[in-house]
C-alpha cells in the first residue's frame, strides 16, 4: 500500500504516462501500476506475466521494439543496477528513446525514474513512460523555424563578412523607411560618414561635401532610393566608380539583401571600397600602351633612319669604288676616291658604335662608379683632341680656366662615361659651328661636402643653334632639326640621346639652352665621390718616341684582321710576330727571353683563351718584364664596360676596330713612353 503522498503523486503521473512501474532495484522485482492499451509495452506485459525480473522484461522489450543500433544504450539505462547507481547521485533521471511498432510505426518516449523508498534493505522507485511525439513535433517545428532564422542570419553575416574582405565601408539600407545604418567602416579618412540616419538626406550631403564635381550628378542618380527597386528588379547588384574631391577613387556597390513576397527590393547593402591603386594601375597601363605605341613609332622611325644612314655611306663607298675603276690611271681621282671611301667608312663605323652604345645603355641597369681618376687629366685629354678638330675647321676653341675652379681634382666615379659625354657634346659643338666661330668649355664646382662634390661641365658655341621647339625633343633618338642636317653634318642623331642616357646613369642632369643661328650652350651636372691623390706619370707628348725596330707580338684569330694589323705596324718600322689566339700569345711570351717583346697587341674575342684572360696570365708571370710590357687591346667591342674590363685585366689601352693608323701610332707611342 502507498502512503497518501505517494497516491497523490501517482494520480498526478497516471494521466500523463502510458505505463507506470514500481520496481525494487536490488531484487529486480516489479509491479505494473498502469498500462495503456494499444502500446508496445502492453504487448510485452501480456506476454511477460511470468517474467520475474525487470532486466529480463526490458531485454524482451528492446529485442521487440528497439532498433539494433540503439539496444545497447537502451539496456544500459534500464538495467536495475545502472538505474540504482544513477539514482544514488540524483533524485530523478530521464531517458529519451525511439521505439518502432511491429507495424513499423515510429514513436518517441520519455522514461522517467524517481526514488520512492530507500533503506539498507530496499531501493524502490517509480518508473513511468510517456509518449513525446507531439512535444517533439512542436520542438522540431520551433527548431526548424529557429534554424531557418539562424541560417538566414548566418547567410546575411557570411555575405557581410565576404564583402568586408574587399570593401572598407558597409551599411544596410531600409528602402521603404529611407534609412541606413553603418555596419563596418575601416576608412575613416576618406569615408567619414555618420553612422545612421535618413538615406536620401545623407546622400545629398556626402555628394555635395566629398564627391568631385564632375561625378556628383552620376552619384546622385546612382544613390536615388526612389528608383532603386525598379533598377534592381532583375539585378542582384549595381556599382559605380567615382572620384572624391581629395583625389581618391572609390567604387560603390548596392547589393540585394531582402525582397518582399512580390519580389520587390526592400533592403539592400551599400558597400564602398577604395580603387585608387586600381586606377593608378589602369593609368600606368594606359601610359605603357602609349609608350609602346611611341616605341613602335620610334622603331619604325629607327628603321627608316637606319636605312637612310647606312645606305648613304654605303652608296658613297660603292660609288667611289666604281669611279676609281673607271679612272685607273688618274692618280688625283684615285686619291679622292680613297679619301671618300675612308670618310664614309669612318662615318659607318661611328654610326654602328652609336647604335651599340645606345643599346648597351638601354639594357644596363646600373654602371660602375667606383673608379678613381684625375679630373684635370681627363679634361686635358678630352679637350686636346677637340682643339685639333676645331683648328682644322678654323674654329676658336677656348678652355675657360678662369671660370673653371677644380678644387677636388682626384675623384671616384666612371671616368670613361664622363669622357664619353664630354666628347659627344664637344664633337657636336665643332660639327655645328662654322669657320670663324668660337667654342668655349669650362668646369665649375656647384656643391661639395666632406665626401662628395658636384661639378657642372659647360660647352657653349656660336654655331647654327636650335629652335625652341626642337630643344624639347633634342634628346630623342635620331632627332635632327631638318632632314638636310643628317647629310650636311654627318650625324646619326644619336649623340645627344646617348649623352642623356649617360647623364641619367651617372645620377646627373643635362640641359640645353639654344637659339637659332646664335648658338648653343649645354650644361652637364654630375656628382662624384671625393678620392685620394693619384700618382700619375709624367705627361706624354706625342711624337717624341720612335717606334722604329720595336718587336710587337700580335694575337689575332682572324686572318684578314691579322694582315691589316701587321701591315700597319710594319709600315711604321716595327717587327711583327703573330699568335693565333690568347693561349698561343701566352706561350710565345712565356718561352721568350725577358725584354724580347716590346709591345703586345691583343684581340679580345679569341678561341681557347680570350684577350682579357691572356693579359691576366701574362701579368702574373714571375719575370721582370711581365708587369711593365705594354699590352694594347684591339677589339670591335668598344662599350665602356669592355674598356673597363680591359683595364682591370691589366691592359694599358683599348683601340677600336677597324684600326686607325694614326690612333694606333699615338697609343703605341704613349704606352712605350709610359713603360720606359
Amino acid at each position: 500500500m502507498f502512503s497518501h503522498k505517494e497516491e497523490y503523486a501517482l494520480n498526478k503521473l497516471l494521466p500523463e504516462y502510458v505505463s507506470l512501474y514500481h520496481i525494487e532495484l536490488n531484487s529486480g522485482k516489479y509491479e505494473i501500476l498502469r498500462m495503456v492499451s494499444n502500446t508496445n509495452a502492453r504487448l510485452i506485459a501480456e506476454q511477460a506475466r511470468t517474467i520475474p525480473a525487470f532486466d529480463e522484461y526490458a531485454q524482451q522489450y528492446a529485442e521487440a521494439f528497439i532498433l539494433k543500433e540503439d539496444r545497447e544504450e537502451f539496456l544500459d539505462w534500464h538495467l536495475c543496477k545502472n538505474m540504482k547507481k544513477r539514482l544514488l547521485e540524483n533524485e530523478k533521471i530521464t531517458y529519451h528513446y525511439h521505439s518502432v511498432s511491429r507495424e513499423g510505426k515510429d514513436s518517441y518516449y520519455e522514461a522517467y525514474a524517481v526514488k520512492e523508498k530507500t533503506d539498507d534493505q530496499t531501493f524502490q522507485i517509480f518508473l513511468g513512460y510517456r509518449n513525446i511525439d507531439s512535444i517533439l513535433y512542436k520542438e522540431r517545428s520551433i527548431q526548424q523555424k529557429l534554424q531557418e532564422a539562424l541560417e538566414q542570419a548566418k547567410l546575411s553575416n557570411e555575405i557581410i563578412t565576404a564583402i568586408a574582405k574587399s570593401y572598407q565601408y558597409i551599411s544596410q539600407i531600409d528602402i521603404p523607411a529611407d534609412t541606413f545604418e553603418e555596419i563596418i567602416n575601416r576608412d575613416k579618412t576618406h569615408l567619414n560618414f555618420i553612422r545612421t540616419g535618413i538615406l536620401s538626406v545623407n546622400n545629398k550631403r556626402v555628394c555635395r561635401q566629398d564627391v568631385a564635381e564632375e561625378y556628383q550628378e552620376a552619384f546622385l542618380k546612382f544613390t536615388d532610393i526612389t528608383t532603386l527597386p525598379e533598377r534592381m528588379k532583375s539585378e542582384e547588384s549595381l556599382d559605380l566608380e567615382y572620384r572624391m574631391k581629395d583625389g581618391s577613387w572609390h567604387k560603390m556597390c548596392l547589393i540585394e539583401k531582402k525582397r518582399d513576397e512580390n519580389g520587390c527590393l526592400t533592403h539592400a547593402l551599400c558597400a564602398i571600397r577604395s580603387i585608387s591603386d586600381t586606377k593608378k594601375r589602369e593609368q600606368d597601363l594606359m601610359y605603357q600602351v602609349a609608350e609602346a605605341k611611341k616605341d613602335a613609332a620610334l622603331k619604325s622611325s629607327f628603321l627608316s633612319n637606319m636605312s637612310h644612314d647606312i645606305r648613304t655611306p654605303m652608296n658613297g663607298i660603292l660609288g667611289m669604288l666604281d669611279l676609281a675603276e673607271r679612272y685607273p690611271d688618274d692618280q688625283e681621282m684615285q686619291k679622292r676616291c680613297r679619301d671618300k671611301v675612308r670618310e664614309s667608312s669612318r662615318y659607318l663605323v661611328a654610326l654602328v658604335n652609336d647604335i651599340l652604345d645606345m643599346n648597351k645603355l638601354e639594357s644596363e641597369t646600373e654602371v660602375k662608379q667606383n673608379i678613381p681618376f684625375d679630373l684635370a687629366e681627363l679634361l686635358s685629354k678630352a679637350n686636346s683632341s677637340r682643339e685639333k678638330m676645331a683648328a682644322d675647321k678654323l674654329i676658336d676653341y677656348v678652355v675657360d680656366w678662369k671660370r673653371s675652379g677644380i678644387k677636388y681634382r682626384y675623384l671616384i666615379g666612371n671616368p670613361l662615361y664622363v669622357e664619353r659625354i664630354l666628347t659627344i657634346i664637344a664633337d657636336n659643338a665643332v660639327k655645328f659651328t662654322n669657320a670663324g666661330g668660337q667654342i668655349q668649355v669650362w668646369c665649375e664646382e656647384k656643391t661639395a661636402d666632406d665626401s662628395h662634390v658636384t661639378y657642372q661641365f659647360g660647352c657653349s658655341d656660336t654655331g647654327i643653334g636650335m629652335s625652341e621647339e626642337f630643344v624639347k625633343r633634342a634628346f630623342d633618338m635620331f632627332s635632327q632639326e631638318n632632314e638636310t642636317s643628317r647629310s650636311k653634318y654627318e650625324g646619326s642623331g644619336l649623340g645627344l640621346a646617348i649623352a642623356k642616357k649617360i647623364a641619367d646613369k651617372l645620377g646627373g642632369t643635362i640641359e640645353i639652352q639654344s637659339q637659332k643661328e646664335k648658338g648653343t650652350t649645354v650644361l652637364i651636372t654630375l656628382p662624384f665621390k671625393i678620392g685620394e691623390r693619384i700618382e700619375t706619370e709624367k705627361p706624354y707628348v706625342r711624337g717624341e718616341v720612335s717606334l722604329e725596330g720595336l718587336r710587337v707580338l700580335v694575337a689575332e684569330d682572324n686572318e684578314l684582321n691579322m694582315e691589316i694589323a701587321r701591315y700597319m705596324l710594319e709600315e711604321n718600322g716595327m717587327q711583327v710576330e703573330c699568335a693565333v689566339d690568347g693561349m698561343d700569345a701566352v706561350k710565345k711570351f712565356q718561352n721568350s727571353e725577358p725584354g724580347y717583346y716590346d709591345v703586345i697587341c691583343m684581340d679580345i674575342m679569341m678561341p681557347n683563351l680570350n684577350g682579357w684572360d691572356a693579359a691576366r696570365k701574362i701579368r702574373t708571370m714571375k719575370r721582370a718584364d711581365a708587369e711593365k710590357i705594354p699590352i694594347i687591346a684591339m677589339s670591335a667591342n668598344t662599350f665602356i664596360e669592355d674598356i673597363i674590363k680591359s683595364r682591370i685585366s691589366g691592359m694599358d689601352q683599348h683601340v677600336a676596330k677597324p684600326l686607325d693608323m694614326n690612333q694606333l701610332r699615338n697609343v703605341l707611342q704613349e704606352c712605350v713612353k709610359k713603360h720606359t
